[in-house]
């Protein structure tokens, strides 16, 4: 399904209608290529065009000396004009302003068409690229912060890591079941996406804040979606659901139930840790696949040991930063 972003076609229609309108109040020749500079300037976030206003600046400077130099020395004809776009493409790849290109072309053109570059004429194509420009920038501050947003999909992503694990949990006692563990490690994956994408803009899109944090605790989920991946490893290779399986499976369902709170952490790897213990102090296996899966198990809490730092790791970056 399309998504129109209907801000910003507001936004650029209004915009270059606003910069056409100003350019032509002062009587500027070529008025209408102001809101063509608006369109060219107006990028998704604003450190993205404030960046694109910048490699304008050096393409305006840039484009003025050769059409110059063209012009001047080769004469005002098709061929000077073809030169021109080979020297200004040229530079702008070397420079890596390509997205300038076309309002080079577009300035030189006015060059060409008046058959002069005097100083009129540079200060007209001027007023025209700092309207479009400073439009394009003053439009585009005004970008809906979408902070919520990643807290909701935060939230989603935290409910989505204990469906996994629970997923584990009912596998590791009834090994047929695991469809819904490959379904909803994919959701989690799409979620992991998606939220990262939003962070980067979120980022992007704030010029005095530092948001970082948010990538911080997308890496602590990274990995505890790595530590449920090898959980399910593990679990897959039970031969069968000893009565330690139970009691681990009935921990994890415990640990996906609980509160992300990070006192309920702290309980949680108290218990863990008195769980392990009460393992150790258990009579030894009296075969081989016992032995294997006792061994299997204890891997599996050694990585719920894991998970449960993170979350711990996780919750306090979300406490000392989210809702400041």
């Amino acid at each position: 399904m399309i998504k129109i972003n209907l801000l910003k076609i507001i936004k650029l229609s209004l915009g270059s209608s606003l910069a056409i309108f100003i350019a032509w109040l002062l009587k500027l020749e070529y008025s209408m290529v102001a809101g063509v500079i608006v369109l060219l300037t107006v990028k998704n976030t604003k450190k993205e065009t404030l960046k694109g206003v910048i490699g304008k600046i050096y393409g305006f400077i840039l484009c003025t000396i050769f059409s110059y130099l063209c012009f001047n020395i080769l004469g005002y004809h098709l061929t000077s004009f073809s030169i021109f776009i080979f020297i200004i493409i040229s530079i702008c790849f070397l420079l890596e302003i390509q997205d300038v290109i076309a309002m080079c072309v577009v300035i030189a053109s006015h060059y060409f068409l008046q058959g002069e570059i005097s100083f009129s004429w540079i200060l007209n194509e001027a007023g025209i690229f700092t309207i479009g420009a400073s439009i394009g920038v003053i439009i585009n501050m005004y970008i809906p912060t979408n902070i919520n947003k990643i807290y909701e999909g935060q939230r989603k992503l935290q409910e989505e890591v204990s469906t996994v694990l629970i997923d584990i949990a009912d596998f590791i006692v009834t090994p047929e079941n695991k469809n819904m563990y490959n379904q909803d490690l994919n959701t989690l994956n799409r979620l992991i996406d998606n939220s990262i994408s939003e962070a980067y803009n979120n980022i992007n899109n704030n010029l005095l804040s530092d948001t970082r944090f948010f990538l911080d605790h997308m890496e602590i989920i990274k990995n505890q979606r790595d530590i449920l991946e090898n959980l399910y490893s593990y679990a897959s290779q039970l031969n069968s659901a000893p009565p330690q399986a139970h009691i681990i499976s009935a921990f994890i369902h415990k640990i996906g139930h609980s509160a992300f709170e990070l006192e309920t952490v702290h309980l949680l790897l108290e218990e863990l840790n008195r769980l392990v213990l009460n393992m150790r102090n258990q009579p030894l296996p009296i075969d081989r696949v016992e032995f294997e899966n006792r061994a299997i198990l204890f891997l599996c809490l050694t990585e719920l040991k894991q998970f449960l730092i993170n979350r711990q790791h996780a919750q306090m970056l979300r406490d000392n930063n989210f809702y400041k």
